[in-house]
């Protein structure tokens, strides 16, 4: 009900801060970069990218959605197994936001941290071709933390 509340008042703590300035720099243009970047995975994550998994929707790993939204680019793996905290399943694949949920968990401020499952690393490997899927983690506990 009172969900605008907080970002107005950020919006006023800025202005009166710092002006004009901080208003535009603290607050407009960061809440127009995250709506266009939440709304671009949507889009350009359904046709540009590599699919590691089979799904119905088409959706698509994106190195370059990644870097601009911190992890959420890694978009199939995501359909694949929705309830999974990380996107990035693998070590090299860059998710800071589910770094910062890990610490989170750490510091016992986030619970029922859910990890990818053998069964769908499984899947991962038996798609993958050749000498590559050999280096593929065996299981989710294998990754590191």
């Amino acid at each position: 009900r009172y969900c605008a509340v907080p970002p107005a008042l950020l919006a006023l703590g800025l202005f009166l801060a710092g002006g004009w300035p901080w208003l535009v720099y603290g607050f407009c243009v960061p809440t127009f970069t995250l709506a266009h970047s939440t709304l671009a995975i949507n889009s350009i994550n359904h046709l540009f990218g590599s699919r590691r998994f089979e799904t119905k929707d088409n959706s698509r790993n994106n190195l370059w959605t990644t870097l601009l939204t911190l992890g959420e680019g890694w978009h199939n793996n995501h359909h694949r197994f929705q309830r999974a905290a990380r996107n990035g399943f693998y070590w090299w694949e860059l998710d800071p936001t589910y770094w910062v949920v890990k610490a989170l968990a750490v510091m016992g401020l986030a619970s029922d941290v859910i990890p990818v499952p053998s069964r769908v690393y499984a899947e991962a490997r038996h798609r993958q071709s050749g000498s590559r899927a050999e280096r593929l983690p065996a299981r989710g506990a294998e990754l590191p933390a």
